[in-house]
């Protein structure tokens, strides 16, 4: 059942439709209108001028009713939406597309003016994602949006390939893009890895942290621990790490934590198990700060306690409280329709429609204008597609800190590696007679020298170095009396729980006579604590993994040889390595009995797969966890095995044809499949042709070259640029493919290639 949501009386409505028809009443509609006109005209001039008023009301019936024709006779152009009806994708679509149709419409390149009309179809969390990508297939989408998580799209990327038109999903996950083989998925939101640069730099560039925890509480957030791992250590700090597994309890992990003391924990993982944490750490006097880079969303908000959400940072690709001009309007219009707060995920839809709109407005190819376009402002900031790499759209992250009730405080933005200014907020300006200005009350002069914190939070030390203990730190705005400093000023003395602490002159503000202030001497400084020995453990790692046959013949099993090292300083026990092959997620897995130190083995995966095309997989090193590898835990789902599956090639080689010449794909000569007039190359036998986009030589495979793109039964030379790729239907039955090198005079050079069914 296809969703179609239009407009009535200025609400949202959603109905069910299968089918649009044109009733016989409207088709005759149109040669009515001269009727009708005549009709009124001769009627009026009949009728008394008393009875004008009484006309009245039926002329503007009727006159309401051809406009409101006109208006449904205006072209249209569909945009399917995978999401529920009343999800964030759909709400974020909803309302680009109102404003647009209220402004009369997307501009075509020629002038024309097209209404804009969602389709929805529901996916169920992915698992009706077959069938909703089967009925947008049918209803002649231009363009769609979503799913909207990671899983749903890399679980489901060989049927999103099979749609035709762009698709602009809000998944954030760092190998979509890379994974997808067809060219025509867009990501409409900053990748993951982006925000995780934008956090580290935060952290050690504006707060000068160097002390950090990096915590993983589930596998699916892997991808995210390395991408921030890797950013903090390119900026010179590498973070310590915790791993929450099947061994470990959430307070055991808290303890853990508290008795490291970093200056910040970064968590990643599922919302559950972050609150759980946060709640214990907070129990057990941790004031350390916190980093969770899901905190926006509400399974995480809501179990927490208000007061320990305070300060809690993260990214996001837009927050609700940004005060730029752009987001102010977004955020009154959506609230003003729905009801409610967007999210990131509704910003980056309604960023989605903008992009398209612009894209429609260009001449040519949607999918090609989408990555053509540049500076264009949306909500999340800046989308430029041009100049981001193949299916970005948007490079902008907020990093936000909650304030006492959870709302998102915008601290930094940055647009890919490039940092930008907060913004300001929008302030109205009056334009009544303004009140006389009243005489303002006199302000107490502090006494002595008084310091304030500037910066978010400042550590508070038992003495006047960074090798002392912090016993506790001061947030922003706090203004403490300075009883005393070090003898070169660099140094301050307070007050602080009963004792005397000090404070960095250097990231604060100070009132008064420093000189006043009487020199106190440095308590010792500490000794450090013996470093404990660790003892050695094991270390799985993957060196290398190779695919036999390469690429992989659908339908027949292939072997992937993973060569696993224990590259630590212990024996390690019985592990697995194990996979998950896409597009058909096929399990696999091999026990290694055991590994000493620096030994390596091959262990071998099996599959059989069936649909052709490029695709990647992570290769477990180590699965569930079984060896104890302390730190090492981090790296056993970080090798990337890249692969292909295709057809076996029955042919190929390269030809060039003269006015008429017939290349034999199979070269059986039996029958001849392509013929060349010097103006068009022509299907031959019943061999059929058609263009293939977005492909090269290195990136084709034998389900793209389908009957759906391959129907033409020529293609004249002016659509046969050097590069174009030209799939063929043999009249043998097999498919192929020819690329066109180059058009010499009345000659066309080709590469061409023909597979086995």
């Amino acid at each position: 059942m296809i969703y179609k949501r239009h407009q009535h009386q200025g609400k949202s409505i959603v109905s069910k439709k299968t089918k649009i028809k044109m009733s016989p009443d409207e088709l005759d509609f149109t040669k009515s209108r001269v009727y009708l006109r005549q009709n009124i005209r001769r009627q009026f001039m009949q009728r008394k001028p008393s009875s004008f008023l009484t006309i009245l009301p039926i002329l503007a019936t009727i006159l309401l009713a051809l406009s409101t024709f006109q208006a449904q006779g205006q072209a249209t152009f569909r945009i399917g939406v995978l999401d529920e009806i009343d999800g964030p994708i759909t709400k974020g679509a909803q309302l680009a597309i109102d404003e647009i149709n209220a402004a009369g419409g997307a501009r075509g390149a020629d002038g024309t003016l097209f209404q804009l009309e969602l389709i929805i179809q529901p996916t169920n969390n992915g698992q009706n994602l077959p069938t909703a990508v089967a009925n947008l297939n049918q209803a002649s989408v231009i363009a769609v949006l979503g799913p909207a998580t990671t899983e749903e799209v890399l679980s489901n990327l060989p049927t999103l390939q099979t749609i035709t038109s762009p698709v602009l999903t809000p998944a954030i996950g760092d190998t979509i893009t890379t994974s997808d083989a067809s060219g025509r998925i867009f990501r409409s939101r900053a990748a993951e890895a982006l925000q995780g640069r934008a956090l580290a730099n935060y952290l050690i560039g504006d707060l000068g942290i160097r002390n950090i925890a990096t915590i993983q509480l589930d596998l699916e957030s892997t991808a995210a621990v390395i991408g921030f791992s890797n950013a903090t250590t390119t900026l010179g700090v590498a973070p310590r790490t915790f791993l929450f597994d099947t061994n470990t309890s959430i307070d055991t992990l808290a303890r853990n934590v508290q008795q490291s003391n970093p200056q910040i924990a970064t968590l990643f993982g599922s919302p559950e198990n972050a609150s759980q944490l946060v709640t214990a750490l907070r129990s057990i006097g941790w004031q350390g700060r916190i980093a969770y880079n899901r905190a926006e969303e509400d399974a995480f908000k809501e179990a927490i306690a208000t007061g320990d959400l305070n300060g809690i940072l993260s990214t996001t690709t837009w927050a609700f409280t940004s005060a730029d001009q752009t987001s102010d309007e977004f955020l009154g219009n959506f609230t003003r329709q729905f009801g409610e707060i967007p999210g990131a995920v509704e910003a980056a839809a309604y960023d989605s429609i903008q992009l398209l709109a612009a894209a429609i407005n260009r001449p040519g190819e949607l999918r090609a204008n989408l990555a053509a376009l540049n500076n264009i402002n949306g909500v999340q900031g800046t989308l430029a597609p041009a100049q981001l790499g193949r299916g970005e759209t948007s490079n902008n992250v907020f990093v936000t800190q909650m304030n006492q009730y959870g709302a998102p405080i915008v601290v930094a933005r940055f647009a890919g590696a490039q940092r930008l200014p907060v913004g300001t907020p929008i302030m109205p300006v009056a334009t009544s007679t303004p009140l006389p200005t009243p005489t303002p009350a006199a302000t107490a002069t502090p006494e002595g020298v008084v310091a304030t914190i500037r910066s978010n939070f400042q550590n508070v030390r038992s003495g006047p170095s960074t090798d002392f203990d912090i016993l506790g730190q001061l947030p922003r705005g706090t203004q403490v009396q300075v009883i005393g400093a070090n003898i070169d000023l660099s140094w301050i003395v307070i007050e602080f729980r009963g004792q005397q602490a000090w404070l960095s002159r250097s990231i604060l503000d100070t009132f008064g006579d420093l000189n006043s202030l009487p020199i106190i001497q440095s308590p010792p400084t500490p000794t450090p604590p013996p470093t404990p020995t660790t003892p050695p453990v094991p270390d799985i790692v993957i060196d290398t993994a190779v695919v036999a046959p390469s690429p992989i013949i659908p339908g027949q099993q292939f072997i992937a040889s993973v060569t696993v090292r224990n590259a630590g300083g212990a024996p390690a026990g019985q592990f697995a390595v194990a996979a998950t092959f896409p597009p058909n997620d096929v399990f696999s897995s091999a026990v290694i009995s055991g590994l000493g130190p620096g030994q390596s083995t091959i262990a071998n995966l099996s599959a059989t797969l069936t649909n052709t095309g490029i695709y990647t997989v992570i290769l477990v090193a180590d699965l569930n966890n079984t060896v104890n590898e302390g730190p090492g835990e981090n790296n056993n789902a970080s090798f990337v095995l890249n692969y292909t599956i295709d057809k076996p090639i029955i042919r190929q080689g390269n030809q060039t044809l003269n006015p008429g010449d017939t290349l034999d794909l199979e070269g059986n000569a039996v029958q001849g499949d392509v013929s060349w007039d010097g103006n068009a190359l022509n299907g031959a036998f019943g061999a059929q042709l058609g263009i293939i986009p977005n492909v090269d030589i290195n990136t084709i495979h034998w389900d793209l070259i389908n009957p759906g793109l391959v129907n033409r039964n020529s293609i004249p030379r002016a659509e046969l640029p050097p590069g174009t790729m030209v799939g063929v239907l043999t009249a043998d039955g097999n498919r192929g493919f020819i690329r066109v090198e180059s058009l010499p005079n009345n000659q066309i050079a080709t590469i061409f290639r023909v597979y086995q069914n």
